[in-house]
């Protein structure tokens, strides 16, 4: 298919300038497309060298997913997070972990299985008492504030964020408790 248009491009390999016959042209000629190919290829290449090396360097053999004991740092690669977290985490007893020797500490599976169970747990019921405290009776939705109040909704907005007046989402409405609008309003 041949096109009657010439765009002036830069090539994206050697950077000088050429007419292009289509808008997705990218390099100037054969040469610098080869070339531009065999770069991408090499640093293919590097990236995959570099993430063997990372493997090999963190020595991880055997999957850490299977095991029932885990050193500090296989539990720390298991969460993603730094070994220096996890010792805090037992030094505030947070999780439990059984010490052999100084340079020796191992952490059970199901610990840190229960740790993150109590810690959802916690997570859960207090979003249950936040929103079991702001209910249709105490509080207020936008649309009764704007309606009681003869405000626009900016007004409104701008009022919640110059006093800083919590607001709660309660499926499709956002709840404010009838106590903070009516200190500001009446």
């Amino acid at each position: 298919m041949s096109s009657n248009i010439s765009i002036t491009r830069v090539c994206n390999h050697c950077k000088n300038t050429f007419t292009a016959r289509t808008t997705k042209t990218k390099y100037c000629s054969l040469k610098c497309s080869s070339k531009a190919y065999k770069v991408r290829q090499k640093k293919g290449k590097i990236e995959e060298s570099n993430n063997e090396t990372f493997l090999k360097i963190n020595k991880v053999k055997e999957p850490v997913k299977d095991k029932d004991f885990l050193t500090v740092k296989e539990a720390s690669l298991l969460l993603n997070m730094s070994t220096k977290t996890l010792y805090r985490l037992i030094e505030r007893n947070d999780i439990n972990a059984f010490n052999f020797s100084e340079r020796k500490t191992t952490i059970r599976r199901k610990d840190i299985d229960f740790y993150f169970d109590v810690n959802l747990k916690m997570l859960e019921k207090s979003k249950l008492d936040i929103l079991a405290d702001y209910s249709f009776e105490n509080s207020y939705t936008m649309q009764q504030i704007q309606d009681k109040f003869k405000i626009s909704s900016g007004a409104l907005y701008n009022i919640i964020m110059k006093f800083k007046i919590p607001k709660r989402k309660h499926g499709k409405y956002t709840l404010v408790k009838k106590e903070h609008i009516e200190k500001i309003f009446i």
